[in-house]
């Protein structure tokens, strides 16, 4: 558990400030975000879950990223579906301006996130 908890939060921590726990492990796999390690053996997939969950949990409702996560794996194999979601956060991370900004271009962001939050929601219930 102490691994996966460094290895996680080495991505985790740059990112969002927060760190993940051994607590908020044992949460995720309860409520089956995560699925159970075999004999408290975790996987890449493990690590891969945690951490989409860990970055999506600001934004969404741990039922919201339940379902998206039902959703995404149901549409392609687990590897490919995580792969989609990392290759899908660098490009964005990569066009993401964080200089020079002005308060207009503030308000656009979190009107943007808003927005997108609202969208993604509806339609993950939809899709259920």
């Amino acid at each position: 558990m102490d691994q996966v908890i460094d290895e996680v939060n080495q991505f985790l921590v740059p990112l969002t400030g927060t760190k993940i726990t051994k607590s908020m492990i044992n949460s995720y796999v309860k409520q089956g975000l995560v699925e159970r390690p075999e004999k408290k053996r975790y996987s890449k997939q493990h690590l891969a879950e945690i951490l989409v969950v860990s970055l999506m949990k600001p934004i969404l409702s741990l039922d919201t990223i339940k379902k998206a996560i039902k959703i995404a794996v149901k549409m392609d194999p687990v590897n490919i579906a995580y792969d989609q979601f990392i290759r899908a956060f660098n490009e964005e991370l990569g066009k993401t301006q964080t200089h020079q900004l002005k308060a207009v271009d503030y308000q656009h962001m979190a009107i943007r996130s808003l927005l997108y939050k609202l969208l993604v929601e509806d339609l993950v219930n939809q899709n259920l």
